[in-house]
């Protein structure tokens, strides 16, 4: 019994096979194929490249066609993707034999922008025609995404002297040896050729680097302001992912409940999630303008988008529903009592309307000390109540350390946030917040982890 047996490659054939044999019927790129044909390219924004005497271009439904199949593959450069139009099966028959270079691929994403992000709200219309969406209840979170900026190209204020003086160190060390290598032979110092060559190379990039340093340093001088400079990637900030601290982005997306598909994304170079709450609704509002939904939808957050601004901000928006846990601190750190102890926070002081002062818990009155509110750096607007009998209270180390005795800020939507609070911990809202894990990070799982897209090829543009 014999192998079975390939076609041999020089044997020649009457007639050859049909384009449309190589792909099997349910193969998701004709999907692909017949959603792209379906659009009006034009309408979404897309520019259309005039036919003109020459070589004619390629029509925008096959450049549009090869992003998709690639994003879907997980192949991302376009290197990569001019080679697949060549050597895949699936590419060949999806772009008819049509083979792009990388330049042009590359040109009509640049070229395209405002289309492509179309593109995003017009398969929402399709998804909400074919009854996969619901929007009555979605989740919003973010997660740090790497930029093209590595730690070699950040460069700070206050360390920017001392690499012009180590460059010019070494620049003078090796100019020292190339000094020695002309006063003696080549032979006596045991130098060869290759290793002087070797030194001038070195020569000619920390001169390159130097003038590089010498352009940071003068951004420096004109933006006082500027602490840290990205060299790469100039709109990327540090961002903080399990321990570790790197160039990046904040990525946003709000994902609906009942087929975990994105609604709205957004990129920010915030290290944080307290000021995204705004834009995510804002944008979520839109997206239920454009699909002509009118059913309230419930926004969940995490902790992270706990931000008293932010939900006084958004407590009246209409069609969202705001639910966002907030952080309930222990009363100890690493093992040891903190202050103010317990008994004596905020909470457990009580408020005489009348006289518009807190009672502590001795039994000590707390007076306001301005007419009109002060604003902290989060944007919460706050009075400052302060006592001034804190001396010989018994009680005192358990309550402050502040020499001037204990001093309290409460903020002029105190009453708000703590209904809002209250709410939260009803059984109803407990039950929807432990929705979020479950729709928000499954899309999230699939970016990262399924297609392995952990960083961003593009720099800047947010």
């Amino acid at each position: 019994m014999d192998y079975i047996q390939g076609t041999e490659r020089d044997q020649i054939v009457m007639f050859n096979d049909c384009l449309d044999t190589i792909i099997e019927v349910e193969n998701p790129v004709r999907v692909i194929d017949a959603y792209v044909e379906s659009l009006d390219m034009k309408k979404l924004g897309f520019k259309i490249p005039e036919l003109k005497t020459g070589k004619p271009p390629y029509r925008p439904q096959v450049l549009l066609k090869i992003y998709m199949y690639g994003y879907m593959e997980k192949i991302r450069t376009t290197r990569c993707l001019e080679k697949e139009c060549k050597r895949n099966t699936e590419m060949i028959w999806l772009t008819k034999k049509l083979a792009p270079d990388f330049k042009t691929i590359a040109d009509f994403r640049k070229d395209n922008r405002r289309g492509i992000k179309n593109i995003f709200k017009e398969f929402l219309r399709f998804c909400k025609e074919k009854d996969l969406l619901a929007l009555k209840i979605v989740a919003i979170d973010g997660t740090k995404i790497r930029a093209q900026n590595s730690i070699n190209n950040i460069y700070r204020r206050d360390e920017i002297d001392k690499m012009q003086e180590r460059i010019q160190e070494k620049i003078s060390e090796y100019l020292t040896e190339l000094d020695i290598a002309d006063e003696k032979e080549v032979e006596e110092l045991e130098i060869k050729h290759a290793e002087v060559e070797d030194v001038v190379n070195k020569l000619k990039e920390l001169s390159k680097y130097k003038d590089k340093v010498k352009g940071i340093k003068e951004i420096f001088e004109e933006d006082k302001d500027l602490k840290i400079y990205f060299a790469t990637d100039n709109d990327s900030r540090f961002q903080s992912d399990k321990g570790k601290i790197k160039a990046g982005y904040n990525t946003q997306i709000a994902v609906d409940n009942r087929n975990k598909l994105i609604i709205c994304n957004d990129v920010t170079n915030e290290s944080n999630d307290q000021k995204q709450m705004t834009n995510m609704v804002d944008n979520l509002k839109d997206i239920k303008n454009d699909l002509a939904i009118k059913e309230k939808t419930k926004a969940i957050m995490d902790t992270g988008y706990f931000s008293e601004k932010e939900i006084v901000n958004n407590k009246e928006k209409e069609g969202v529903e705001i639910f966002v846990t907030y952080n309930k601190k222990a009363n100890k750190k690493n093992g040891k009592e903190l202050v103010p102890g317990k008994g004596f926070k905020i909470e457990d002081f009580t408020y005489d309307k009348e006289k518009d002062v807190y009672i502590c818990t001795e039994g000590k009155e707390l007076k306001r000390t301005h007419t009109k509110p002060g604003t902290e750096k989060s944007g919460r607007k706050v009075y400052e109540y302060q006592c001034y009998s804190c001396n010989g209270c018994k009680s005192r180390s358990f309550c402050t350390k502040n020499k001037k005795g204990r001093s309290i800020k409460i903020s002029v939507n105190k009453e708000y946030i703590d209904a809002y609070k209250q709410s939260m911990e009803k059984d109803k809202s407990k039950k929807l917040i432990k929705k979020r894990k479950e729709i928000v990070e499954h899309p999230f799982g699939t970016i990262k982890r399924n297609l392995g897209f952990t960083y961003f090829l593009q720099k800047g543009g947010i």
